[in-house]
């Protein structure tokens, strides 16, 4: 794997640049293609009130837009994701699809496996980083590596609205 410290401070310098929070994204994903590869990869906002997270980032806006959102469900992955603040990897879809809805369209894509990956501030997750990728892509060693990067995208997340 490459050198994820120098990956992530790539991301941290990408703070600094003009165009927010496009600038940080895109640094953290040109990170995660050289540190864990994806196929898909999207960032999701947790709403106020919890019930909802509503996706800010997406590299297929045709199927999974900016400004789509999604229901929290109650269930295991909401249990370890966004209460025990752990990430999620599921290596073949049917570690997916009992808990994602729209499973037929992620494996429709040719995506079966997935990591997802709670962005903590003040012990509140404030959102995830979910990268997906073909089955058997992922598998426990990818994911240190790609919650160090994910880290840095706080800043997109922290962000009030205007």
């Amino acid at each position: 794997m490459t050198d994820v410290l120098h990956l992530a401070l790539n991301v941290q310098n990408a703070w600094a640049l003009p165009d927010q929070p496009t600038a940080i994204l895109e640094a953290a994903g040109e990170a995660f293609s050289k540190a864990v590869g994806y196929r898909l990869y999207t960032v999701t906002r947790n709403l106020a009130g919890g019930r909802e997270v509503e996706r800010i980032y997406s590299t297929n806006p045709d199927v999974y837009p900016v400004g789509g959102r999604k229901p929290v469900l109650p269930d295991a992955f909401t249990q370890q994701v966004r209460k025990e603040m752990k990430p999620f990897l599921a290596k073949t879809p049917a570690g997916f699809i009992p808990f994602f809805p729209d499973h037929e369209t992620i494996t429709g894509l040719g995506l079966g496996c997935v990591m997802n990956l709670p962005i903590i501030f003040g012990g509140t997750v404030l959102g995830t980083v979910n990268l997906l990728d073909r089955e058997g892509a992922y598998d426990e060693r990818h994911v240190d590596p790609a919650m160090a990067i994910a880290r840095q995208i706080l800043p997109v997340l922290m962000e009030t609205d205007s």
